[in-house]
């Protein structure tokens, strides 16, 4: 453990107290959390805006398909799709073999305007563990998709970093400066526990 960060937090754990110390520490943790779900949400708001199928990270590419719009619910104003109100439609989906499946659109691709239309789409599948997991969109430019790829591993890594953050002021709150430091290597002065 850095020498200075050691010596920071057994001067707070001395002048807060050990209470003090603690709510603070689990205060600092839960900021941590909520900026980097925020941050994250931002992202995939950002994200979720881009028209297409995001099959540069799905697979092999993409294809068009015929869409035939069911069904829609709005989803908001928080959700997976980050932050907003977004349209899910039901859809029927014919492939290039004329297979028939049902599907759901996210993202707003399509709306209710769209139902009982048929639409040209475009398809992005991949597969994981013999389950198929499908993107539609819109034709866009495979530059632009991989700018938006590189947008949402920004926004992952900003939430991976806030919430190993927070675990650490967690660790902090539960164990108190002194223990803390004896954890992570150091060797605290005669500090109250």
């Amino acid at each position: 453990m850095d020498p200075a960060i050691r010596d920071r937090e057994l001067r707070l754990w001395q002048t807060l107290g050990p209470t003090a110390y603690r709510l603070r520490s689990v205060g600092v943790a839960v900021l941590l959390a909520l900026g980097g779900a925020v941050v994250f949400l931002g992202f995939m708001t950002v994200i979720n805006h881009f028209p297409g199928t995001g099959a540069v990270y799905k697979g092999p590419g993409e294809r068009s398909v015929r869409v035939v719009v069911g069904t829609c619910q709005q989803l908001g104003p928080i959700s997976k799709q980050g932050f907003g109100y977004w349209w899910e439609c039901d859809a029927a989906v014919t492939g290039s073999g004329g297979a028939v499946r049902k599907t759901r659109i996210e993202r707003s691709v399509v709306t209710p305007e769209d139902q009982g239309r048929s639409l040209v789409l475009r398809e992005g599948c991949r597969d994981r563990k013999g389950f198929t997991d499908c993107s539609y969109g819109r034709p866009t430019n495979s530059w632009l998709e991989m700018g938006v790829l590189l947008i949402g591993k920004v926004g992952w890594i900003v939430a991976v970093f806030s919430g190993l953050g927070a675990l650490v002021y967690l660790t902090r709150a539960l164990l108190g400066a002194p223990r803390y430091c004896r954890f992570r290597g150091g060797r605290p002065a005669s500090a109250r526990s």
